[in-house]
């Protein structure tokens, strides 16, 4: 089956494989996607749905039967329904259970917030469950795997706008 958006929300210029998101209607699996400065986008692909920041590059990859969101630059925000699903950058994988996740790539360095839910996260050989109810977030930096307590780049509202696009909810108040 062909995995595809059914709702598109843009605030600009947004290439889809390179062709201006005008000049197409839909984003589907195997896509690479990229914004522009002041641009947002927001979609969905079956059961997982997306919001992106302005200044993003990211792929969405199908790896056997993994659905692997892959942040090249810029910031992501995604909320996954069942199935296999991953998020990766230059350097880190994360396998995804039910969650939902933000991802910032910004020179060199990872930024990766398990939102909720539970996330495998590995970087620099090393791997790590990241558990949440409410925000749980790690640095990955050319040398290092860091754990922070700052939230950046992200807010509770826009996980709930992005789990009503798939009609679900968030799992906190």
């Amino acid at each position: 089956t062909m995995l595809q958006a059914q709702e598109i929300v843009s605030s600009g210029k947004v290439l889809i494989n390179g062709i201006a998101l005008e000049k197409i209607d839909t984003i589907k699996q195997g896509d690479t996607i990229e914004t522009y400065k002041k641009t947002t986008l927001r979609f969905n692909v079956g059961k997982d749905a997306f919001l992106v920041r302005p200044n993003t590059k990211f792929t969405l990859d199908t790896l056997g039967k993994k659905r692997v969101l892959n942040v090249i630059n810029g910031g992501v925000m995604a909320v996954f329904g069942g199935g296999n699903h991953g998020v990766s950058t230059a350097n880190m994988t994360a396998g995804i259970r039910g969650t939902g996740t933000y991802t910032a790539v910004k020179d060199g360095k990872t930024y990766f917030c398990t939102c909720y839910g539970e996330t495998d996260v590995s970087a620099h050989g090393t791997s790590r469950i990241m558990k949440a109810t409410h925000h749980n977030m790690v640095w990955i930096t050319p040398k290092m795997l860091k754990i922070t307590q700052d939230m950046e780049g992200h807010k509770d509202e826009e996980l709930r706008i992005l789990e009503a696009m798939v009609g679900r909810k968030v799992p906190f108040k």
